[in-house]
């Protein structure tokens, strides 16, 4: 089933009201930004967790917190899913109703034909393709047009190598003062990665 058959059954894409995209756009919006807030909160919980651990007395009460901060970051994970997967369906409600508020100067052109003669699967696999400005539409929207099939990736690869182990030995490094519990959340959710990532693409 397409990602716009969950939202307005089996029309077709172009003849959704405008009104309707946008009350879709809304709620998106709501449900990522309370996915961001909740994955702010589980982060604060984390690091939390590790500065209970420098004072943990014995292995017992270390493994309970270590597990504790298992859970969250596996909590946190399938929010990640869930926030890459409503990103992904923000993009397109967003391009579809750019395109609608269009219709006017569209209707009649050999591009408003072909967008028709698509058919829904294939319209949504373009529309989730690219990011649509309302201000350079003509561009951008003859560019996706143009544009050859290529694979969609979301989300990331969540596997787990020895989950609870690594927080156990990052809960030793917070014990003996090797690292800050802030950075141990970071190095244990996988920000870390992410934060050093985004700088070397930005040096570039």
């Amino acid at each position: 089933m397409s990602l716009l058959s969950r939202f307005f059954g089996k029309k077709n894409p172009l003849d959704i009201p405008h009104p309707k995209l946008k009350e879709s756009k809304i709620k998106l919006e709501y449900q990522i930004e309370k996915i961001e807030n909740e994955l702010t909160g589980i982060d604060r919980e984390i690091a939390l967790l590790f500065e209970r651990a420098k004072k943990a007395r014995s292995k017992s009460e270390e493994l309970t917190i270590a597990t504790k901060i298992k859970t969250l970051n596996q909590r946190k994970k399938n929010l990640q899913r869930v926030h890459a997967q409503l990103n992904k369906q923000l993009m397109l409600i967003s391009n579809l109703t750019i395109i609608k508020e269009n219709e006017a100067l569209l209707k009649g052109t050999p591009t408003w034909e072909l967008l028709k003669s698509m058919s829904p699967e294939e319209l949504e696999k373009h529309l989730t393709e690219m990011q649509l400005d309302a201000q350079n539409f003509n561009e951008n929207l003859n560019q996706m047009l143009g544009m050859t099939d290529q694979a969609i990736g979301v989300g990331v690869d969540f596997e787990e190598d020895e989950e609870l182990a690594e927080i156990m030995r990052t809960i030793h490094a917070v014990k003996e003062g090797e690292l800050e519990p802030e950075v141990a959340a970071e190095k244990v959710t996988g920000e870390e990665r992410t934060k050093k990532k985004e700088d070397w693409l930005e040096e570039l």
